[in-house]
């Protein structure tokens, strides 16, 4: 009987030891999302302010290793925090989310008050309260869109168009640079009475994506038969038709580029080469059209081979 009691005892004692001075993190949590792991991980590698009611981006970006797990450090003035997240596909809908926080001050007695029964810890509860905050506004966000992507593998179609080329973007400005330069564009086209043969689209020609930069053409189908030339800052382009893993995205095309991150981490997943430069192609008019998530339409196509 003291023998069992004393190996009780050490057991306890060493999961102690182990705890407080050893385990790497100092709390875990557990969360789902409704998206594949591609468009969860960008949604959180955006996250920027721990803090809700701050003015200042607080959260920075320390390691990553696409679609699988990502660490950002929070600059707070009473301890900062270290955020490693962890995805896992649970199937074609829902990706769990692994959250191992730890702080780089005060984190003995941090790890104490933790397991302390006689105490709360303030620190896990104000952590709490932060990620219940964030876990609903990414519900809120993801349930403003849709993303599908088909089994199979499809040709995209192949396009002639007169286009504007925009260079050194950042993604998330890829709608707002559209804005300002479809004008140039539709004044070509209302100049010359030209009719379009399809809808407009975005094709991308290059991606940084440690810096998350884009070049990339915005273009509107024709017939080059047509007695047109290039025209300043209007260009033609013939895009070739290739073989592709397809999305189809329902919401606002200023986040229509999530879309990417799944069919990258898709292409990933089946073991397929890919340029990485999606052909982006979008159906509605967002200047006569409201009810973004239920009607806006996009097709994405990412060009890929085996």
């Amino acid at each position: 009987m003291k023998k069992a009691f004393f190996f009780f005892l050490l057991l306890v004692f060493s999961g102690l030891i182990w705890y407080l001075f050893i385990k790497k993190y100092d709390y875990q949590f557990m969360m789902e999302a409704k998206y594949g792991p591609g468009a969860v991980y960008q949604e959180i590698s955006d996250w920027k302010r721990f803090d809700p009611d701050s003015s200042q981006d607080n959260i920075y970006l320390t390691e990553e290793q696409p679609f699988e797990s990502l660490t950002q450090k929070v600059h707070s003035n009473n301890s900062p925090i270290e955020l490693n997240w962890e995805f896992e596909r649970k199937n074609d809908t829902v990706t769990n989310i692994t959250l191992n926080l730890r702080s780089y001050k005060n984190s003995l007695a941090n790890r104490w008050n933790i397991i302390n029964p006689f105490s709360e810890s303030e620190y896990i509860d104000t952590l709490k309260q932060r990620l219940s905050t964030f876990n609903q506004e990414l519900k809120e966000k993801q349930r403003a869109y849709r993303i599908q992507i088909p089994d199979s593998i499809v040709h995209s179609p192949a396009l002639d168009c007169i286009c504007h080329h925009s260079t050194n973007i950042p993604v998330k400005d890829k709608a707002i640079e559209m804005v300002k330069t479809i004008n140039i564009l539709e004044d070509y086209i209302l100049k010359r009475d030209l009719k379009l043969t399809g809808s407009p689209f975005v094709k991308l020609t290059k991606w940084d994506r440690e810096e998350n930069m884009i070049n990339f053409d915005f273009c509107f189908p024709v017939n080059l038969a047509q007695d047109i030339r290039p025209y300043g800052e209007v260009e033609f382009r013939q895009i070739p038709s290739s073989t592709s893993l397809k999305a189809i995205f329902n919401g606002n095309y200023r986040i229509s580029h999530l879309a990417w991150y799944d069919l990258l981490y898709i292409a990933g997943q089946r073991e397929l080469k890919t340029s990485g430069l999606p052909l982006e192609i979008f159906y509605n008019n967002p200047n006569l059209e409201s009810s973004p998530s239920s009607t806006w339409k996009a097709e994405i196509f990412l060009p890929v081979t085996h």
